[in-house]
């Protein structure tokens, strides 16, 4: 598992990405009880983030945004 910085090039893509998900509406941080959206960490592939308690479902979510260029390293 890899953590990158937010100076990091995907950093605001993978955060766009987030909100883009129809379960968070535009929100990329889905406030909700002191929980909103937390980065966990990247693989060769993914980028892996958690909510505990996202506002929506009021349980734990998890989202797995696929990293840039990920699909040409498959082909």
């Amino acid at each position: 598992m890899e953590y990158l910085d937010i100076n990091h090039a995907e950093w605001q893509r993978m955060w766009d990405d987030l909100a883009s998900y129809q379960l968070n509406e535009g929100d990329p941080l889905c406030v909700n009880d002191g929980h909103c959206w937390e980065y966990m960490g990247s693989t060769v592939h993914h980028h892996h983030l958690r909510h505990a308690c996202h506002p929506l479902t009021n349980k734990p979510e998890y989202i797995y945004i696929e990293r840039a260029g990920a699909a040409l390293r498959w082909a």
